[in-house]
């Protein structure tokens, strides 16, 4: 998500507020709740944690709460891209060889060749590849759930837009990646097989999670020092999402025990109302928001510490990527 996008989202937000048009930014809310509920209770219903797929949240913030899209993306090409690499990262998951430090990242370096060839700049297909490594996903459930949903959240945008509720955007493709962003591409495998060791072979997987090396992508891609995002707000953002999350699980699952959809529910309703409430529409808050409902309830309570760890690490290696660009220019 780049610094222009998220300034024209915060712009289209304030411009609805001051039109009294408030409720219907509702509507998409409503969605992506309803949507996550519906994942995580097919979930509990079969028995299968598989069928969670946490990126969903993001596609959902970046597709259809956002106003404006947060990718340069189409419908068609999402679905692919999404489809594709979950395919991918199952495969990788069921049958390339070695020890999982070594399959996760080759998942890792995999997805970003795949995300700078799509065309796009679609980061949350990383996710859909090197999520089912990590966790070890051996069942198609997997794949079936992450197609499935992406085409409801896509089926739900084009209904928005019928509505009014969002509006057509033009599709301008991403240029195939030059000698800069092959460079940028080798400084973020570098930084993620550092943090994989700890992940991988301390047991702190988390550092790694998944859609904090989708947040990594983007903001070595896009991130400027005059971005709303400021570092600051992105820790915030994605340890917020985290504790969110963990928190909500803790409280109302393991301690309470009532159904882990309804701390889905929660947790997502909680999570879109600090974006709405901030106007910075990051998708990867939403998708680690909701691995907390995924990952073994012995990992839930130091799960925030760890994805904090993680993003500052992602964010400090960002801001010195764009200091080195400045210097190169």
């Amino acid at each position: 998500m780049t610094a222009e996008t998220i300034e024209t989202t915060q712009n289209a937000v304030r411009g609805s507020a001051r039109s009294g048009k408030r409720r219907p930014q509702i509507i998409p809310a409503l969605l992506t709740v309803a949507v996550i509920t519906a994942m995580t209770a097919a979930s509990e219903l079969l028995n299968d944690p598989e069928i969670i797929f946490p990126e969903i949240a993001a596609l959902a913030v970046g597709y259809l709460c956002a106003p404006k899209r947060s990718w340069q993306v189409t419908s068609a090409r999402m679905f692919l891209l999404i489809a594709g690499c979950a395919l991918l990262g199952l495969l990788i998951s069921l049958y390339f060889p070695g020890y999982l430090y070594a399959k996760v990242l080759f998942a890792f370096v995999i997805a970003q060749v795949v995300f700078l060839f799509s065309g796009t700049s679609l980061a949350p297909l990383i996710s859909a590849v090197v999520l089912p490594v990590l966790i070890g996903t051996k069942v198609i459930s997997y794949l079936i759930s992450a197609a499935a949903m992406t085409a409801l959240i896509i089926a739900l945008r084009h209904l928005l837009v019928r509505q009014g509720y969002r509006r057509e955007e033009p599709f301008t493709p991403v240029a195939r990646p030059g000698k800069a962003r092959w460079s940028s591409m080798f400084i973020r495998t570098a930084v993620a097989a550092v943090l994989l060791a700890p992940a991988v072979f301390a047991g702190w997987r988390y550092i790694a999670a998944p859609p904090l090396l989708v947040a990594f992508t983007e903001l070595s891609e896009n991130w400027k020092p005059e971005s709303p995002l400021k570092p600051w707000r992105v820790i915030a953002l994605l340890t917020g999402g985290a504790l969110i999350g963990a928190g909500t699980r803790f409280l109302l699952t393991m301690t309470l025990g009532l159904p882990l959809t309804l701390s889905a529910a929660v947790a997502a309703s909680l999570i879109l109302a600090v974006l709405y409430r901030t106007r910075l529409f990051m998708p990867p808050a939403g998708a680690i928001t909701i691995l907390a409902m995924l990952i073994p309830e012995g990992a839930v309570a130091l799960y925030p510490l760890q994805a904090g760890l993680g993003i500052c690490v992602y964010m400090f290696a960002s801001v010195l990527m764009e200091m080195q660009r400045r210097i190169g220019n």
